[in-house]
């Protein structure tokens, strides 16, 4: 289910910090705990477990847009001075049908107040809508709402490598994540998980110079960790299912704190 979430913003002027993913992704949570504590305790704790060693939550959110010239940011700032009265973003979960108006109606007169100890945005929900299900074929082009996240951690690597959708370890990972997100869902409905020819899967970058972002998560603590994720135009072409497990919950790894969310491009 995907659901498309705008704001209502005070005709004041505010920052937010450039690395509000983190931030942005704790109101999800607090959201959906004030409603139904069980589930967000589940995500946040456990979420989807493949084994004894993955775990996925199955949802994804896009960056917050802004209308044209909504806000600048200043050079050598870390900051988005914003200068409007709305903004949105799209949410994505994996879920059964029988919870999906009930998981879209929890946000529904929320107020949001997201950003770090330096600065904060206030807004409020001004309303939420219910996005239609695009077609799924087994060929299919998506823009990234996010930047996708796929990374390696060689025995010689000291940290972890993220790579851009031109590396040539790209493809083999991206769908190594995907199809563990697949067996995990296919898992939780009861379901004999698919297993998926390589040769039936391919991935092909579309953009010639990906965008890369950098992104902070837990900025300014102890427990900070910088992210490199890229924003690009793909071609996938994979079991449709497979497809729109992607599509759900997100490309790549981290998806729950705003990474890989994608829209098809009709």
């Amino acid at each position: 289910m995907r659901i498309k979430i705008t704001f209502h913003l005070p005709p004041v002027r505010q920052e937010l910090p450039l690395n509000y993913q983190y931030p942005l992704s704790a109101w999800f949570y607090k959201v959906l705990e004030s409603n139904d504590t069980a589930f967000a305790e589940f995500l946040h704790e456990n979420g989807y477990k493949l084994g004894n060693h993955k775990s996925f939550k199955l949802f994804t959110f896009s960056n917050l847009q802004f209308p044209p010239k909504g806000y600048t940011i200043r050079k050598g700032s870390d900051r988005m001075h914003l200068h409007c009265e709305s903004a949105w973003l799209v949410v994505s979960f994996a879920l059964p049908d029988a919870m999906q108006h009930f998981i879209s109606g929890l946000f529904r007169n929320q107020q949001m107040k997201i950003g770090d100890r330096t600065s904060q945005a206030e807004m409020a929900v001004a309303s939420v809508e219910m996005l239609p299900e695009p077609e799924f074929a087994d060929k299919i082009r998506i823009t990234t709402l996010s930047p996708v996240v796929i990374s390696s951690n060689d025995a010689d690597d000291k940290y972890e490598q993220y790579l851009d959708p031109y590396h040539a370890d790209y493809a083999q990972l991206f769908f190594k994540n995907l199809t563990d997100k697949h067996h995990v869902w296919q898992q939780y409905a009861g379901q004999e998980p698919t297993h998926f020819e390589a040769a039936t899967l391919s991935f092909r970058c579309l953009t010639q110079h990906p965008k890369s972002r950098l992104q902070t998560i837990k900025a300014n603590t102890d427990a900070q960790v910088r992210v490199r994720g890229f924003l690009y135009d793909f071609e996938i072409a994979a079991p449709a299912a497979l497809i729109k497990t992607g599509y759900d919950s997100g490309f790549g790894a981290m998806n729950a704190l705003g990474f890989g969310c994608g829209e098809v491009i009709k």
